[in-house]
């Protein structure tokens, strides 16, 4: 289905949907007309007291977590004025920038565009498990990551994060810890909310409305609640901010309009290029190596005639003007290319539907059914195709626009009549835009009721739930149709009308444009079944109390189908569409069974210095069909000293076995960003001239180097990339096994029992933790394997080609750029993070003190240190530190922050039905990733970066609430990170700039 027909269907979808959700309103219309919801959890951000833990399966009274946890409440998540809920996880400390609103369009064909995740600790989105009221969620991505899109936002309680891992209590993707999304759940009346957000540039503009009714029925036998909401989210343009720049003149992409002729090994001559140049242009000698010329012929679009670029002379007759789509580089020497409909965000138009009732069908017996459904769409637009590297075309000699000085100048090669590779970019078939639409549902059905044995209670539920996902592309060019053009002996006018004339900056018809361009759809589709039943209660008692136990089995199925348009995918193994990268199709299941029980044991009570210390032990076993049997256990012990003071801390052993997706998700190309060689640091290609590899101590080594691994000797002397990026090839890797993950947590919790008004209100804790991921999968990343062939980080210290960095690129034997580098997913060796939390919340009752003030001032901070962010790439391999560093990534949704400190504060002054209260975001300067495997590297870092955000709350009469949040209060620019000006990170950094939002929401 089309995109336009998608959204002329999806109306009539939710017409139904809510007439549904109508019948379901006057089921429930006969009760009170007052909303009853769930407790303030109070005013700040973090929540510090005791909580219903997350990350246990025993019921209990008055238990505090045994791990660090820190709760998020509904309000906070409102006083960051976004309509989705990523942000939110993504300003807590805890959590890395990853996937979000602010990823802007990318050519590669990925299976998450649009999507949302939460990289807790910086260990990406696949080990950090999202679950709603304790259940797992749907995947959107064949890697196991859940999209934050899907959470139900009108009905959040209050969000519990816990570190560390929980695979004991919840099973595989629980590495890092785990995010646990509490609803409202006994909801009386009707309660419609909106909101609206721009930014201070007149764009990114947002909207949201909701609808959300619940009420009791049969005689308080059964409740119900509904919850309508929709969502929209504009583009905002990076061309309308000034930190960024319409000409980058420190870029390194040289494929423009214009188009350019490259070389390769078979060179004109440069007498040849000389005779048109000095002698016919007047222009000062074009330089060259050994009689030859080494650069690129560029073509002049009015008069045929030509321009050098990219050697080693200065770009000399150029007589186009320079525009902000192809102007001249800083030292004057190429042509660039640009784009200036880059955006800061990306758009997103949300439906969705939640609803769930519970009813107790017999004494002691209670059923529930709940369901959701989400359905949404995102876009990307990014530059048009750009005909060069793997996208490359190529041109006969008897093209007929080929002029008389160009002419003369192929004729001069070695071998007169070959063909000659051409770059450029393809602007006349316009922008590409990727159209991302999903369709998510859950389906979850259970009951659960007392056992008649002590206090013991089972639940038994099944879930059923699947997303599906449709990719439309535009703007890619057919590689066969525009080849015909190109090979026509008369310009391609037989195929449509005026034919392609490719020298210059010429717009073919629209016919033609028309011709080559291709429209191309993609589907995948993921499946997840689950069923799962508890029993817990209380087993005997000791002198310190009693023992409480869960056990529990449960089975999970989870299959992925992909399957991509037929010309990305053709029969030869190749692909016809330049722009887009080539797929495969692939599929794949994997199925669970597991078991698990979990004890908790009071050991002492009542004693000096021990008012309560137990123990809380776990162990689950789990059959994967994949990896065959896995064990995670646990031990926490939570020793309460007396009642301001207590002690926690443990050992989890985690296990996240290979996800559907790492199993067998198809082979694709992507680009991938490896930087622009330059002298000053480690970036681009290590063979390029201008590397500081060629011009470090090893130079004669890694021009050998070079050579072997395929850079024509003929060349080596003069060989420059003249790109930034490479297409690397990922896939699935059916080979793989689980990764494992010990955590370590050791903290206290202290509790005010003082009676001063300044002091009785205050709750602190402090935590150290350390994560370590064990055969760790993951893709070995294409720019450090690239470096590490070369020695960089001492990986290869007698530049051996079969050194296994070495074996993942390959060369072209004409013009010896890299072809077709491989980015394996692999176990990998081991990640190791470890780091102190420190929370702190302090409210003051202003009357308590003497003044004539009603109000309350409360202040809240969560603060996290970062010690180590350590990466082994392969065992045996280099361990390498990363804390205080920007720039690397265990996986692309990850986060390549990892700052020392990061820190969230708010102040709030809150007085009868109002409040108003200020926010500091800051994370600490951090030096670039380059340095710690090349000290001597001048790559700059990124510099700290503090940011305000204001947001006041009014309660009105008759159920009214009005709120209004102004984030980055005074515009803050991002801080710049690597050598290239106008680069930011917008995962981690606010790129949008100052943003007001207004709301209001009426309970009847």
């Amino acid at each position: 289905m089309s995109r336009s027909q998608r959204q002329g269907a999806r109306p009539a979808a939710y017409r139904a949907l809510l007439a549904g959700g109508s019948a379901s309103l006057a089921l429930l219309s006969g009760g009170a007309a007052t909303a009853q919801e769930a407790p303030d959890q109070g005013q700040a951000a973090v929540e510090l007291g005791e909580v219903v833990v997350t990350g246990s399966r025993i019921a209990r009274r008055d238990y505090a977590s045994n791990s660090p946890l820190v709760s998020v409440t509904a309000e906070a998540i409102e006083n960051t004025g976004q309509v989705t809920v990523e942000k939110a996880l993504t300003q807590m400390p805890q959590f890395s920038g990853a996937m979000g609103q602010s990823t802007s369009g990318s050519s590669s064909t990925s299976l998450n565009g649009g999507q949302a995740y939460a990289s807790l600790r910086g260990l990406g989105s696949k080990r950090t498990l999202l679950l709603l009221d304790g259940k797992r969620l749907q995947p959107s991505n064949p890697d196991g990551s859940v999209d934050l899109n899907i959470i139900p936002e009108a009905l959040i309680g209050n969000v519990e994060v816990i570190t560390g891992g929980a695979s004991t209590a919840y099973g595989s993707d629980a590495t890092a810890g785990v995010v646990n999304f509490r609803l409202k759940r006994d909801f009386s009346g009707v309660t419609v909310a909106s909101q609206y957000g721009v930014s201070d540039y007149g764009d990114g503009e947002s909207f949201r409305l909701s609808v959300t009714a619940g009420d009791r029925f049969a005689d308080d036998r059964g409740r119900a609640v509904i919850s309508l909401d929709y969502s929209m989210r504009d583009t905002a343009l990076q061309a309308e901010r000034d930190y960024y720049y319409r000409r980058n003149r420190e870029l390194n992409t040289a494929i423009i309009a214009q188009g350019t002729a490259q070389f390769g090994t078979n060179r004109p001559t440069l007498a040849a290029v000389n005779d048109v140049f000095v002698g016919q242009y007047g222009t000062a000698p074009v330089l060259g190596v050994n009689g030859f010329y080494n650069g690129q012929i560029g073509f002049n679009t009015g008069d045929q005639t030509l321009f050098n670029l990219g050697g080693a002379s200065k770009v000399m007759n150029l007589r186009d003007p320079e525009t902000d789509n192809a102007f001249l580089n800083a030292a004057g020497t190429n042509m660039l290319w640009g784009w200036t409909r880059n955006s800061v965000q990306n758009d997103n138009e949300r439906y969705s539907l939640f609803s769930r009732v519970d009813y107790e069908v017999a004494p002691n017996v209670d059923f529930f059914i709940q369901g959701s459904l989400t359905s949404y769409q995102s876009e990307g637009i990014f530059n048009p195709t750009l005909a060069g590297l793997a996208y490359a075309l190529n041109v006969p000699v008897t093209n007929p626009y080929i002029g008389a000085d160009f002419a003369k100048i192929l004729a001069s090669r070695p071998n007169p009549t070959a063909d000659f590779v051409f770059w450029k970019d393809l602007d006349f078939a316009g922008p590409r835009l990727q159209s991302y639409a999903y369709d998510v549902y859950q389906f979850i059905s259970g009951l659960s009721g007392d056992v008649g044995y002590k206090d013991w209670t089972w639940e038994a539920y099944v879930s059923v739930s699947k997303a599906q996902f449709e990719n439309n592309q535009t703007g890619g060019v057919s590689r066969a149709a525009i080849s015909r053009l190109l090979y026509s002996p008369i310009g391609g006018s037989e195929f449509c009308s005026g034919g392609l004339n490719p020298f210059g900056n010429h717009v073919p018809s629209a016919e033609c444009a028309n011709y080559v361009t291709r429209r191309t759809t993609n589907t995948n589709e993921l499946t997840q079944r689950m069923a799962e039943v508890t029993v817990q209660g209380g087993l005997f008692t000791l002198p310190a109390g009693e023992v409480r136990f869960a056990v529990g089995a449960d089975y999970r199925y989870n299959h992925f189908a992909f399957q991509p348009d037929s010309l990305l995918d053709q029969p030869d193994g190749t692909s016809d569409i330049l722009g887009y990268s080539p797929l495969r199709a692939s599929s794949g299941e994997v199925d669970t069974t597991e078991v698990y029980a979990e004890f908790l044991v009071p050991l002492l009570r009542d004693l000096p210095f021990i008012q309560e210390l137990e123990l809380d032990l776990g162990y689950r076993y789990s059959d994967y069909s994949s990896v065959g049997g896995v064990h995670a256990y646990k031990a926490d012990l939570n020793w309460r000293i007396n009642e301001p003071l207590r002690i926690r801390g443990g050992y989890n052993r985690a296990v996240r076995a290979p996800s559907v997706g790492e199993l067998y998700s198809p082979i694709s190309s992507a680009t991938v960003d490896i930087g622009t060689a330059t002298g000053a640091n480690t970036s681009g290609d290590p063979c390029d001239i201008r590397s500081s590899f060629r011009n470090g101590p090893d130079g004669a080594k890694v021009r050998q180097l070079c050579i072997d691994l395929g850079v024509p000797s003929s060349i080596i002397d003069t060989y420059q990339f003249g790109a930034s990026q490479v297409f690397a090839l990922t896939g699935g890797n059916p080979q793989l096994e689980e990764e494992t993950a010990d955590t370590y947590s050791f903290g206290a919790v202290v509790q005010s029992t003082f009676k001063s008004p300044w002091l009785s209100n205050i709750t602190a804790s402090i935590d150290w933790y350390q994560i370590k991921v064990s055969e760790a999968v993951g893709t070995l990343g294409v720019g450090n394997a690239i470096r590490y062939c070369f020695n960089n980080g001492g990986n290869n210290p007698t530049y051996d080609k079969n050194n296994y960095y070495c074996s993942l690129q390959g060369r072209s034997a004409a013009d010896g750029n890299m072809v077709a580098p491989r980015q394996p997913l692999l176990n990998l060796g081991q990640f190791n993070v470890t780091g102190v939390d420190l929370q702190f919340d302090w409210r003051l009752h202003l009357a308590d003190i003497g003044l004539p003030d009603d109000g309350t001032l409360s202040f809240g901070s969560a603060i996290s240190y970062l010690s180590s962010f350590e990466i082994q790439a392969l065992p045996g391999a280099p361990t390498y530190d990363y804390a205080g560093t920007w720039g690397t990534a265990i996986e692309a949704n990850a986060g390549q922050a990892h700052p020392e400190w990061k820190a969230n504060s708010s102040i709030t002054y809150s007085r009868d039905n109002w409040n108003i209260g200020l926010r500091w975001r800051h994370m600490s300067e951090m030096m670039n990733s380059a340095r710690v495997t090349s000290p001597t590297s001048t790559t700059l870092g990124v510099d700290a970066y503090d940011v305000f955000d204001l947001n006041a709350r009014v309660d009105a009469p008759y159920g009214t609430t009005l709120r209004f949040t102004v984030t980055n209060l005074f515009n803050e620019a991002p801080p710049q990170v690597g050598d290239v000006r106008g680069t930011y990170d917008p995962q981690n950094y606010d790129v949008l700039g100052r943003y007001y939002t207004v709301a209001v929401s009426k309970t009847f």
